[in-house]
C-alpha cells in the first residue's frame, strides 16, 4: 500500500533550553545534560500549519515483521560488586548495560574514555539501564555514585574495560537511556508505515523529518516547567503531539534507528542567540548530515550556527 505525506509550510518555534548544572560531589558529577531547564528564557510562537496534512494511526498501515537492534544483557561478560552488575558482553556494538540491586538512594553512573566522560542517572529498582559508548574504541571505565546527601555523591564500584568496534558508528543503531525504545512502540510501528513503501535511506529520512515537522509544535509550558533529570517519552511525545527539543531530536532519532539508519542525538548551543539545544545528525549515503526537526526547514538556521557539546 503506498502513503501521501502532502508537506506543508511550517512555522517552527525557538527552543531554548538553559545551560547544565554541575553536581557537587567527592568528585564532581559535570556534564549532565537537561538538569535544570525551569529557566527557560524565550517563549516560542505557536507554530501554524498551512494545507493538508495527514496523521496516520501507529500500525495501521504496516502488517509485517518489526525488526529492531535490541541490547541483550546476555551475561558473556559480567562485572560485579558493591550490588552493582555489569554487563560488558556487547559492546563491540556500542553499548554497555549497568544496574543496581533495589535501593532508595539515588544513582549515578559514568562512563569514561580518557578526558571524556558521560554522567547518567542509573536506576535503582533492580532493571538495567543501556549506556552507549559513543565515544569510540579503547579503555573505558565505568563509575557508579550513590547519593550521600544533597548533591554529594561517593563512589561505589567502578570497572575498566576495552573495546573494539568494528563499526564504531553502529552505536548510534541502538536504543539507550537518552534515546529509549522498543519493538512495541507506537513511534516504532509508526517508522514502519511511513517507510513501507520506500526503496533508499534518504527517502526514508526525508519523510520521517516532514512528518515530525508536520506533526508535533512546540511545547513552551513544557519547557518552563519541565524537571531535572527529564528523559523523552517517544510514544508520550507521540500522543502529546507536542514537545520541547530533546523530545523533537528523540523521537526522530528513534524512528530513523528502526530502520536501521544511525542517528546521533546532539545537544549544544544554537548561535546567535546562544541556545542550548538538542538536534540530530543522521547519517545516509556514506556521511553525517545536519538536521534540526524543531526549528524546521523554515528556519534560517545554518550547520555552522550549531556546536556540539555531547552526543547520544
Amino acid at each position: 500500500m503506498g502513503l501521501r505525506i502532502w508537506l506543508a509550510f511550517l512555522v517552527i518555534s525557538l527552543c531554548s533550553l538553559t545551560g547544565c548544572q554541575k553536581t557537587a560531589s567527592e568528585e564532581p558529577l559535570s556534564r549532565e545534560p537537561l538538569q535544570n531547564l525551569q529557566e527557560v528564557e524565550a517563549k516560542s510562537p505557536v507554530p501554524e500549519v498551512q494545507g493538508k496534512f495527514q496523521v496516520v494511526e501507529p500500525g495501521s498501515l504496516y502488517n509485517g515483521t518489526i525488526e529492531i537492534a535490541v541490547p541483550e544483557a546476555s551475561g558473556a561478560v559480567v562485572y560485579e560488586g558493591s550490588g552493582v552488575t555489569i554487563d560488558a558482553s556487547h559492546t563491540e556494538d556500542g553499548y554497555v548495560m549497568v544496574k543496581s540491586q533495589e535501593s532508595d538512594t539515588r544513582l549515578k553512573a559514568r562512563v569514561i574514555l580518557g578526558e571524556e566522560l558521560y554522567t547518567y542517572d542509573l536506576r535503582s529498582d533492580g532493571e538495567y539501564e543501556v549506556y552507549p559508548l559513543q565515544m569510540g574504541n579503547g579503555s573505558y571505565k565505568i563509575v557508579v555514585y550513590k547519593n550521600v546527601e544533597g548533591t554529594t555523591y561517593s563512589p561505589i564500584y567502578q570497572q575498566e574495560f576495552e573495546v573494539e568496534m568494528p563499526d564504531t558508528d553502529r552505536v548510534f543503531l541502538y536504543p539507550s537511556q537518552y534515546v529509549w525504545y522498543t519493538n512495541d512502540k507506537n513511534a516504532i510501528k509508526l517508522s514502519y508505515d511511513l517507510c513501507m513503501d520506500l526503496d533508499t535511506d534518504q527517502e526514508k529520512v526525508d519523510r520521517i523529518y516532514d512528518y515530525i515537522v508536520n506533526l508535533l509544535t512546540y511545547d513552551d509550558e513544557k519547557a518552563a516547567t519541565v524537571q531535572k533529570g527529564y528523559l523523552p517519552d517517544v510514544d508520550a511525545t507521540l500522543a502529546e503531539r507536542k514537545g520541547i527539543c530533546f523530545d523533537y531530536s528523540a523521537l526522530m532519532a528513534a524512528m530513523l534507528r528502526a530502520q536501521d539508519i544511525p542517528v546521533r542525538l546532539a545537544i549544544g548551543y544554537v548561535q546567535p542567540e546562544n541556545l542550548y539545544h538538542a538536534w540530530n545528525q543522521v547519517y545516509v549515503d556514506g556521511e553525517w548530515i545536519w538536521m534540526d526537526a524543531t526549528f524546521g526547514p523554515s528556519s534560517s538556521h545554518v550547520e555552522e550556527d550549531y556546536t556540539q557539546e555531547r552526543e547520544y
